[in-house]
C-alpha cells in the first residue's frame, strides 16, 4: 500500500543536488527489504546494509511459522500448556502485539491469522506471556499464532536500530511495499517522501507523506484478498478499502494498519485521538469509487493530481 521508493536496487545516485543516496535490497520474510542510504562513503553503506540485511536473515529464523525450528513453529507445536522459552525478539513482538490487542479491542489478533479453519480458538487472552522467564504458555488446543501482521515491521525497526550503531543518520528503510521507516532527512535535505498506492490498482498513487524519524505503514483489500476477517466476529471486514498508520516504530505502524482496516472510522478516530503520536489516512467506498479521509493532526499528505 506504499511506494516503491528511488531507483533500482544498488544504483548510485544524488537527489536534487544533495548527497550521495545508495540503494540496496535483499529477498527475506516473503517480501523485498530496501535500504536508501545516505552519505559519502559507498563501501561503508554497502556493509552497512549487509549487516542489516543479515539481521533480518537471522529473526526470520525466530519469527517466520514457515521455519520448523523457529520460536513461532514451537510455540504453535507445544502442548496445551507448555511453557516455551523464547528469544527476545519473540517475545517484544508478542508483548506489542498484546498491547495493539488491547488498545483497538481486538481488532489486531496474532492469533487469527494465518490458518484459515474455522472452527480453531482464536484470542490473545489465551496465550499467557511470562515477562520473567520470556516463555509463551497456550490455554487451548489448535491455538496458534501468526507474526506476519507485525514482524515485519518489527525487523524495520530493528535495521533501523543497526544502521544508528553504524552511525548512519540518514536512511529510509523498507519492507516490501506495505512499511518504511526514515532515519533523519533524505539526500536533499527535506524529509523523506513516500507515496500511497492505490486500493486496487498499484500502478497508481493517492498521494505523498514525508516521513522523518518516523514509520508509515498501508494494508488494503487488494493486497490481502478480496475479504479481510475482522477477528472480532470472525466476518468480512467492508469498512475501508485501504488504511494507512503513521507512528514512531514501524512494528506499531504495521499492527495498527491491519486493525484499521477492520474498525469503523470512529473507533479509528478514537484511537488516533488517544494517542497523540498516531494518525492514520483509510480509503473509505463511496458509490463506486472512495475518498481518502485522513484521522489524527499527524497525518500530512499531498494528494495526487485526479487528472
Amino acid at each position: 500500500m506504499i511506494g516503491e521508493p528511488g531507483n533500482p536496487p544498488h544504483r548510485r545516485r544524488r537527489e536534487d543536488g544533495g548527497r550521495p543516496c545508495h540503494r540496496f535490497a535483499h529477498e527475506a520474510m516473503a517480501c523485498t527489504f530496501e535500504l536508501l542510504i545516505v552519505g559519502d562513503e559507498a563501501d561503508y553503506a554497502e556493509h552497512a546494509a549487509r549487516a542489516a540485511f543479515d539481521e533480518v536473515d537471522r529473526m526470520e529464523q525466530e519469527l517466520s511459522r514457515f521455519v520448523d525450528h523457529s520460536d513461532v513453529a514451537r510455540i504453535n507445536q507445544s502442548a496445551c500448556g507448555q511453557a516455551v522459552k523464547v528469544g527476545p525478539e519473540t517475545f517484544e513482538c508478542l508483548e506489542l502485539a498484546a498491547a495493539v490487542h488491547g488498545g483497538t479491542r481486538g481488532a489486531f489478533d496474532v492469533t487469527a491469522a494465518g490458518d484459515a479453519r474455522p472452527d480453531r480458538p482464536i484470542g490473545m487472552q489465551l496465550l499467557e506471556l511470562d515477562t520473567n522467564d520470556h516463555t509463551v504458555i497456550r490455554k487451548a488446543d489448535g491455538l496458534s499464532i501468526d507474526l506476519g501482521g507485525i514482524g515485519k515491521g518489527y525487523a524495520v525497526d530493528r535495521i533501523a536500530e543497526l544502521l544508528r550503531e553504524w552511525s548512519v543518520e540518514s536512511a529510509l528503510v523498507q519492507s516490501g511495499q506495505s512499511t518504511a521507516l526514515s532515519l533523519g532527512t533524505g539526500a536533499a535535505g527535506g524529509v523523506w517522501l513516500v507515496q500511497l498506492r492505490q486500493p486496487g490498482c498499484v500502478e497508481r498513487s493517492v498521494g505523498t507523506v514525508g516521513l522523518c524519524d518516523e514509520a508509515l505503514s498501508g494494508s488494503g483489500r487488494f493486497h490481502h484478498g478480496a475479504h479481510i476477517i475482522d477477528p472480532r466476529t470472525g466476518q468480512p471486514a467492508e469498512s475501508a478499502l485501504g488504511a494507512w498508520a503513521k507512528a514512531p516504530s514501524a512494528a506499531l505502524a504495521d499492527a495498527l494498519s491491519t486493525a484499521f482496516m477492520v474498525m469503523s472510522f470512529s473507533e479509528v478516530e478514537a484511537y488516533c485521538g488517544a494517542q497523540s503520536e498516531v494518525s492514520a489516512a483509510l480509503a473509505l467506498p463511496t458509490d463506486g469509487d472512495f475518498e481518502i479521509v485522513r484521522v489524527g493532526a499527524g497525518f500530512e499528505m499531498t494528494e495526487a493530481s485526479s487528472s
